[in-house]
């Protein structure tokens, strides 16, 4: 499959990479791709879940391994896997509501699985959602490397179909003690030469990306990597990835710019979040230059007339990082209306969505919603971005992606070196994605941070679209239609 051609194309530049772990990704197919190690570097598929909004990766966690699916989650800091007796992978009821249990974990299976501490593990989402447990020790694969005696949560109980890989700071772990999470483990097991990745997780429409522990891949941003701090919390520790947001424009074709944004707005940057959240005064000005209908009251959902999709060469929503003095030569992040207006509402249709009175006939649904409490760039941002996430030096570099990149030049982030400046691509490589007709775009579910002010309580946060009133209708649907034809399930909470 194609996702495999591209893991070959990686190889041949990694060689000379030391202490680099390449994560891929590609989308869900009823049988998940295994892991693969390329001389001395590592590599492993991560799937791209359109439907729920989750980038899943398979991980093997135990000893003999076991495949478990993960949602990759930069905003929160906990793995956890679901026990195979949980109670939701036991309820039809339950399954019928948050859809069947995508994989689980059998710890009598494992001769390396240990107790830390029963019913320690609770962790709970800003949606209502969660899930409780142990905290355990055992061994997990990524990438074909061995992570040993890693911390993790063991849900019993729990309302999310599947667990979650989080790569945040350890600071931001659920439990009341902090622990030494995954990040803290790949550097002290000297797997990566400090606490450091690469996210790039392409166009909507492509089958793979990447995520790399320990590096970086020129091939895959247009020009230099901008540096901006990460900003602590209200408590002076570093739990998120939120840095500020200086402004947010459109550029027209003409060159015509507007501003949204009035002032600097502390954001998080959010792999596990399915679209960008932002106060609602700033939403409303790009609602209303674009026409969007803010229903989120309502259905649960922001609607705009399609034909920006047919305009998404001519606009796009500018995002400007970082302050002070060099504000100018800050990184900016173009991303294109097809990237924020999604074409799914006639599958919602199906599903049983009603639409409210709206004055354009071709809708689609906008990728951009308002939030009174979590400033958040999700998915809808970041497939647009190349964005290199240092917890060791406590700072984030962003460029424009060189999205559908074929090619691969892979270099190691060492402690002494912190983010390279190294440039990347001169320009975009021209490409044409293959939109696939049969995955609604769009999104039932996906993770986010609460909170940027410290661990403990909803410190990660499982955001849904915003759930509309036919969401049981939609989910008894999905696992009925969607599942059986994408091999994945659909879960609305």
């Amino acid at each position: 499959m194609e996702t495999l051609l591209a893991l070959v194309a990686i190889g041949g530049s990694i060689v000379t990479a030391q202490r680099v772990v390449p994560v891929g990704f590609s989308r869900p197919s009823p049988r998940l791709p295994a892991l693969h190690r390329r001389a001395g570097t590592y590599s492993q598929e991560l799937n791209n879940n359109l439907t729920s909004g989750g980038y899943y990766a398979q991980v093997a966690v135990g000893t003999p391994p076991q495949a478990v699916d993960l949602v990759v989650d930069t905003g929160s800091s906990d793995v956890w896997v679901l026990d195979r007796h949980a109670d939701l992978c036991q309820s039809e009821s339950m399954q019928d509501y948050y859809g069947y249990c995508l994989s689980t974990f059998d710890p009598s299976a494992s001769s390396t699985f240990s107790i830390v501490s029963r019913d320690a593990f609770s962790i709970s989402y800003v949606d209502g959602s969660g899930a409780e447990g142990d905290y355990v020790r055992d061994t997990l694969s990524i990438g074909g490397i061995d992570i040993e005696n890693l911390q993790m949560g063991l849900a019993e109980n729990s309302t999310i179909n599947s667990g979650l890989l989080g790569i945040g700071f350890a600071a931001n772990v659920a439990a009341q003690t902090p622990y030494p999470n995954i990040m803290t483990l790949f550097r002290a097991q000297d797997l990566i030469a400090v606490e450091v990745y690469s996210l790039y997780l392409n166009d909507r429409f492509a089958e793979t990306g990447t995520i790399l522990f320990g590096g970086l891949d020129t091939e895959k941003y247009i020009g230099r990597l901008g540096v901006v701090p990460i900003l602590p919390d209200r408590t002076g520790n570093y739990s998120s990835f939120a840095v500020v947001l200086a402004s947010l424009s459109s550029t027209a074709a003409d060159g015509t710019v507007t501003n949204y944004a009035r002032g600097a707005i502390p954001v998080i940057l959010d792999s596990g979040t399915t679209l960008t959240y932002l106060p609602y005064s700033v939403a409303a000005r790009v609602f209303r230059a674009f026409g969007a209908v803010d229903d989120t009251s309502g259905t649960g959902l922001v609607y705009v007339s399609c034909r920006y999709l047919e305009e998404a060469a001519d606009l796009t929503l500018d995002f400007r990082f970082g302050g002070g003095a060099a504000a100018a030569d800050n990184p900016v992040i173009r991303v294109p209306t097809d990237e924020l207006v999604l074409d799914n509402v006639r599958a919602y249709q199906a599903l049983g969505l009603v639409l409210p009175p709206l004055p354009f006939a071709d809708v689609c649904t906008f990728g951009l919603h308002p939030d009174a409490d979590y400033y958040l760039l999700g998915n809808t941002f970041l497939r647009s971005a190349y964005v290199v996430y240092d917890l060791t030096n406590r700072e984030v570099a962003l460029a424009q992606a060189n999205v559908n990149s074929t090619r691969s030049n892979v270099i190691e982030i060492t402690a002494a070196d912190g983010i390279p400046d190294v440039p990347g691509v001169a320009s975009q490589v021209p490409a044409t994605p293959t939109p696939s007709a049969a995955r609604p775009d769009g999104t039932a579910t996906a993770t986010a941070t609460a909170t940027a002010d410290g661990p403990g309580g909803e410190n990660a946060g499982l955001r849904a679209v915003p759930a509309p009133d036919w969401k049981a209708v939609v989910a008894m649907a999905a696992m009925v239609g969607l599942c059986a034809l994408m091999g994945v399930e659909v879960v609305v909470l």
